[in-house]
């Protein structure tokens, strides 16, 4: 499913359907909520078992938050393959479900153990002063909110980036956290790693101590649990984070063209920053313990495709491929996810304003991935490179598509349906296209780039 039509896609848990949904560009939660896309996703496995041989894994070669994987994996066995971590850790959760061992909810551990109470304290004078602007807020007086929304971040302060902008206040509240780190020999450390990468832009600092506290238990969790743990973090993240769509590419922006505080922001701002995290992990700890387990040999690989491709030793019945194709880069959406898996210290990525180096305003990993589809240049080059290696390995290829009607004000794409049959004719003998349309659930006749419903996925079928 192409980047912008899965967007808002679900997957249903115990026959009940949970908010949370994915999109690229737009919004990205782990587990998402289904309506006509996973019938969409139904489909597509339905085209898959059309050319699949008898035996071997259908590989999910871009496999991002599973939603295919998923879809697949009860009638075959599955190979979800993505270059990010988030997207593995997903897929195993997904498809290799603890339920019933999973035990108590990983919340109420963190609430009670040390690290929380640690950072908690440290983090006390940024919470106070967060729970002073919220009141000043809530009575008409909606600057410092904006203030701490644009300015409040631990780690432009540790950097010596702190804005110009940022009121005496606030600069007095992040210096006595950032000591009180210090003291605590936290301010460098693993521990307290979400609070000081992203708290503030993206969750108020209350919720970002308890991602920390939950995400010591997730880590320090056996492997053969630590997936499902961290599948659960990713959830709660998604469903507590401050921002437009629930996505993660940029922070709000909490003021207008003209620098006035927006209307609506102390009702977003509220309802997003007073969720509970301990309470939602909770939640999404029940979600989880209701997936069924499976018996078959599913895997979820963190590597890159032509890695994969070109190393993989594995009987393959078909291999499905979803890459991106417009020039967003999809990282942008997802790093705090990947931040959060690998816990790490990542660099961050600067830009240049009026003469000056400025952090980046998502806080974006320095090292964030990059993809060849979407870079035009390189477009052509990676999609020929896909074909060949998918050749080599003799498995057939459904490669998914979304159409650009330019007068429907969709992002453009780096390839046309035409030269992507183009390339893929160079390797494989039979290549075919076919439109799924949402609205008649059903597959069109063969078809080459013409007009089709901005709501439809195409599917190049390569044989």
């Amino acid at each position: 499913m192409s980047r912008e039509s899965s967007a808002r896609v679900q997957l249903s848990f115990g026959g009940e359907q949970f908010a949370a949904g994915t999109s690229r560009p737009n919004c990205f939660r782990p587990i998402h909520y289904l309506g006509s896309k996973l019938r969409l996703a139904d489909r597509i496995v339905g085209a898959i078992e059309t050319v699949a041989g008898p035996c071997g894994a259908i590989v999910d070669l871009f496999a991002g938050s599973g939603t295919l994987s998923l879809a697949m994996g009860d009638r075959r066995e599955v190979v979800s393959v993505d270059i990010q971590e988030y997207s593995r850790v997903l897929c195993s959760a997904l498809l290799r479900p603890l339920s019933h061992k999973l035990g108590p909810s990983i919340g109420e551990i963190a609430r009670r153990s040390a690290t929380y109470d640690a950072l908690r304290w440290s983090i006390e004078p940024l919470i106070q002063h967060e729970a002073r602007c919220v009141q000043e807020a809530s009575e008409g007086r909606l600057d410092p909110l904006c203030d701490l929304v644009e300015n409040a971040s631990l780690f432009a302060l540790s950097h010596g980036r702190l804005s110009a902008s940022t009121s005496a206040e606030l600069s007095r509240a992040l210096a006595r956290s950032a000591g009180r780190l210090r003291k605590r020999a936290l301010q460098n450390d693993a521990k307290s790693l979400v609070t000081r990468y992203f708290g503030g832009p993206y969750f108020s600092f209350s919720q970002a101590v308890e991602l920390d506290a939950v995400l010591e238990v997730a880590h320090a969790a056996p492997p053969t649990r630590r997936d499902t743990l961290l599948a659960i973090v990713l959830s709660t993240v998604s469903d507590t984070v401050n921002t437009v769509g629930k996505q993660f590419a940029q922070p709000i922006r909490p003021r207008d063209g003209r620098g006035q505080p927006k209307g609506n922001l102390l009702r977003q701002v509220l309802r997003d920053r007073s969720r509970k995290v301990f309470e939602t992990v909770s939640a999404w700890t029940e979600r989880y313990r209701t997936l069924p387990t499976s018996r078959r040999k599913h895997r979820a690989v963190r590597s890159d495709y032509r890695d994969f491709l070109t190393s993989c030793r594995l009987k393959v019945a078909a291999v499905y491929a979803d890459p991106p194709y417009t020039r967003d880069h999809y990282s942008r959406y997802y790093h705090v996810l990947e931040t959060i898996c690998l816990r790490d210290s990542p660099q961050v990525s600067t830009m240049r304003s009026n003469g000056r180096e400025l952090l980046s305003r998502g806080l974006y990993r320095a090292d964030r991935h990059q993809s060849p589809f979407c870079i035009k240049t390189q477009a052509p080059t990676a999609f020929r490179g896909l074909f060949e290696s998918v050749r080599r390995i003799g498995a057939p290829l459904i490669v998914s598509y979304s159409p650009y009607l330019a007068d429907e004000g969709a992002r453009p794409r780096l390839m046309t349906v035409e030269n992507i049959v183009k390339l893929a004719r160079e390797q494989f003998s039979n290549v075919s296209v076919s439109t799924l349309e949402h609205a008649h659930n059903k597959f069109n006749q063969q078809i080459v780039n013409t007009r089709v419903f901005p709501d439809s996925e195409v599917l190049v079928i390569c044989t």
